[in-house]
């Protein structure tokens, strides 16, 4: 069994880089959704194979020179360097937002750009996490959304009590395939309809093609996972936004990323959206992530300077 000796790793993502508005936003305190986020850091339980292994990121700085300190609860030093391979992925640290602004500055999206400078949504792990945390946002509003995750995390994810804090992992998907949905639907408090489709992912987690493969074909994807009852075009797209490594998938139908839209600048069509956006389709992801945030309010602490 692995001992909780801490390991010590620095990061150094590529500038401009901001994450934390995106970690205040969805990574609520107190509710692990499995992310736990306060005082500038954020932690959770990350599945290594059979092997759970909690971690906390510290964001020393962040903007032109941006530093990530990574703490590994883990004895195993070749277990440690893959949580830390997650980690980049997770935080998209080599992510270069400089050729974003450089490829909209031509374009009506270049002051959104401008304005969430150097800001990126973290990455999920899984396929099969990014499944279920859509499935779980399907028709809601955001915050009873992150409730109904953190009693999902709470109750079938493993938990870690570290120096008087908690870490939890995600649900597996051994556990939550044996489901009954009834059951499930009472334990979280979801429709039966967002049960069957939760414990139906969890049954094809292994058979779910790989993010690379998702990549090259995402309407093939898109095409195998909407035959899963209860999953939707939106549900599909969102979970490939949630876990790609690229930005090239984004759910244009979504309600805030119309608000957000309207909002700057006064459309809200899918087609209309998709024309003030052509050209830019390598960053389709990136770009409906932040007129969803202008959706929600356009709420962000600039730490610029």
């Amino acid at each position: 069994m692995l001992r909780n000796i801490m390991q010590n790793f620095v990061l150094y993502p590529k500038s401009p880089f901001l994450i934390s508005p995106h970690l205040e936003k969805f990574c609520p305190k107190n509710l692990p959704v499995p992310c736990l986020y306060e005082n500038k850091s954020c932690r959770r339980i990350l599945r290594i194979g059979e092997v759970y292994i909690p971690y906390k990121v510290l964001i020393v700085s962040e903007g032109g020179k941006p530093e990530l300190k990574v703490q590994v609860f883990c004895e195993d030093g070749n277990l440690a360097k893959r949580v830390v391979g997650k980690v980049k992925e997770i935080y998209r640290i080599d992510f270069d937002y400089s050729k974003f602004l450089l490829r909209t500055r031509k374009t009506p999206i270049y002051p959104i750009a401008k304005k969430y400078y150097g800001l990126r949504p973290a990455r999920m792990v899984s396929v099969y996490e990014a499944l279920v945390d859509s499935v779980i946002e399907q028709n809601i509003n955001l915050n009873l959304a992150m409730k109904i995750k953190a009693v999902f995390v709470k109750r079938f994810g493993e938990r870690r009590l570290i120096q008087k804090e908690e870490y939890y992992s995600f649900p597996s998907f051994e556990k939550v395939g044996k489901f009954r949905p009834a059951d499930l639907k009472k334990e979280i408090r979801v429709t039966l309809a967002k049960a069957n489709a939760i414990v139906e992912v969890a049954k094809l987690a292994e058979s779910l093609p790989s993010i690379n493969k998702i990549e090259k074909n995402p309407e093939e994807f898109i095409e195998f996972v909407t035959k899963i009852k209860g999953i939707g075009r939106w549900t599909a797209e969102l979970s490939i936004a949630k876990v790609s490594k690229k930005f090239y998938v984004g759910p244009y139908g979504d309600l805030a990323v119309r608000r957000g839209f309207k909002r700057v600048f006064g459309i809200s069509g899918e087609g209309e959206i998709r024309e003030i956006m052509r050209g830019l389709e390598d960053y389709t992801g990136l770009i409906i992530y932040l007129m969803a945030l202008e959706g929600h309010g356009g709420v962000f602490r600039d730490v610029r300077g």
